[in-house]
């Protein structure tokens, strides 16, 4: 049950990891618009 328990909270963080690194925000709706310097 123990093994169970860690396996599923590592699945957990690591999901919530690529979130955070993959978006600029937690809220997809909330992303800002991309600077003008960076699009050139």
């Amino acid at each position: 049950m123990k093994k169970r328990t860690f396996s599923l909270l590592a699945t957990f963080l690591a999901g919530a990891a690529v979130l955070v690194v993959s978006t600029a925000s937690w809220f997809y709706v909330h992303q800002e618009p991309t600077p003008e310097e960076l699009l050139k």
